[in-house]
């Protein structure tokens, strides 16, 4: 499932960098991939490519700018530091995805009225509140919550570049990116800069520079510290529980239907969480380009 998942996430970033910008070949007068922010040795298919693992695999490195991808690649890049389950890396993808299989067979479990059972071990409501709160929901929390207080004060405190569907999805990458320890970002974002505003009126012009060193070392300690004490307490748990033998009743993982399952508990807990951030972000900016041309 995941890999089927990684390789569906390069195909969408890699369309979006071969059709290119509706707007250059409109004046071009024919269609020419997206080259804006990418290196000629490596093109419109490496940098799709690498920009789809780099994310998904918390990895960090980039070998071109995600803040010039188009919204194809910012929607994809994104998601992958949302739902955090793509395999390799730094490991996160596998403890993320356990605590997703947990709350799986929690669901199924209440669902069927069969014992819930992972690892030959039964899921209680210890093992419920570490993977939905600790691990699961302090994630949106660590990214939505100073994301929304730079975005209310537009001016000071956000460095936006590129104002509209982009700057929100600027604002949004550079907390998610904290948050999930990646390390890229959408380097249009003045995050480092005084804000045009400060410029404008004299104040202070370190304002912005220090509110985004503050409030992203909040999303790093918070989306990182707090979600591996979880798995920390979660693993604890699972070991001193009694092994329990497999029976008719127990739910079994190994199936197909099983992997159904679990891709619908990812939908509904991590990607639909962060959907109203991406119709704001990419997709907002894909259908604002696509009725620009139109």
């Amino acid at each position: 499932m995941v890999g089927v998942l990684y390789v569906v996430f390069i195909i969408v970033t890699a369309i979006g960098e071969y059709n290119g910008n509706p707007a250059v070949n409109a004046l071009l007068g024919s269609q020419q991939p997206n080259l804006e922010g990418k290196e000629v040795r490596f093109g419109w298919a490496q940098s799709a490519l690498f920009a789809t693992s780099t994310t998904g695999t918390m990895c960090g490195a980039v070998n071109s700018l995600h803040d010039s991808f188009m919204p194809n690649g910012g929607f994809i890049t994104l998601s992958n530091m949302f739902l955090q389950i793509i395999w390799g890396g730094q490991g996160t993808g596998t403890a993320y995805l356990f605590a997703y299989l947990i709350l799986a067979v929690f669901a199924t479990g209440l669902m069927v009225g069969r014992t819930p059972e992972f690892l030959g071990r039964k899921i209680e409501k210890r093992e419920v509140v570490l993977a939905s709160f600790l691990i699961l929901l302090v994630h949106p929390i660590a990214i939505m919550i100073p994301a929304g207080i730079t975005l209310a004060f537009p001016d000071q405190l956000s460095g936006i570049s590129n104002p509209g569907f982009h700057g929100f999805a600027q604002v949004i990458y550079e907390y998610a990116s904290a948050a999930a320890n990646n390390g890229s970002g959408f380097e249009g974002l003045g995050d480092s800069q005084p804000s045009p505003f400060a410029i404008a009126t004299g104040t202070e012009p370190t304002l912005t520079a220090l509110w985004w060193n503050l409030s992203t070392c909040f999303s790093l300690l918070a989306g990182r510290y707090i979600p591996v004490l979880g798995l920390l307490f979660l693993a604890d748990s699972m070991s001193r529980k009694q092994a329990v033998p497999y029976t008719t009743g127990t739910l079994r993982t190994d199936t197909g239907l099983f992997i159904g399952v679990t891709a619908g508990v990812i939908l509904i807990l991590g990607a639909l969480t962060f959907f109203p951030v991406l119709a704001l972000g990419p997709i907002g900016e894909a259908f604002f380009i696509a009725k620009g041309i139109g």
